[in-house]
């Protein structure tokens, strides 16, 4: 067996072996989920497109303060072809920002689908109150019509993640 040493990779490369390793350990029902490192990766793609800076992570409502000085939350979601529509982002527990950028990466490839950039406003309008969780659920249909299409600005950054810093 060959010596894997992921220092060689790119890091589109370590995605794929990342999305190779889930696969596997979801067959053998040892993991549930495909998110993690989703967030991360999308927080870091988003600062890279618009610029400013990262927020620390105990920043309650927001991850970056863009060029602009506005304060932006990132939501990430890895959904498959096949997967249901229905399918909400994490939630959403603070309105104390000024835009949310969605992500939509494919859970198979973990490429760029699409990317929307809403006000608090417009997320607020397609939201959905969860009392139990004190939080507010936005599900992925709804975001597709909402906002800004900003997917090739997002996705020229999220390129970019091979290029050295």
């Amino acid at each position: 067996m060959a010596t894997f040493d992921p220092r060689t990779m790119t890091v589109r490369e370590l995605l794929a072996a990342y999305v190779s390793i889930i696969d596997e350990l979801l067959s053998r029902g040892l993991v549930r989920t495909r998110n993690s490192p989703l967030g991360d990766i999308a927080e870091h793609v988003v600062w890279k497109a618009y610029g400013g800076q990262l927020a620390a992570n105990s920043a309650k409502s927001y991850d970056i303060i863009d060029a602009a000085g506005r304060r932006v939350q990132v939501k990430a979601r890895a959904i498959g072809l096949g997967d249901n529509r229905t399918q909400a982002f994490s939630a959403i527990r603070s309105w104390d920002l000024d835009v949310i950028v969605f992500l939509n990466i494919d859970s198979a490839t973990y490429d760029l689908v699409w990317a929307r950039e809403l006000t608090v406003d417009e997320a607020m309008a397609i939201g959905r109150r969860r009392e139990l969780t004190n939080s507010s659920a936005i599900y992925l249909s709804n975001v597709l019509s909402a906002g800004i299409d900003v997917t090739e600005r997002i996705r020229a950054a999220y390129v970019g993640l091979d290029q050295a810093e």
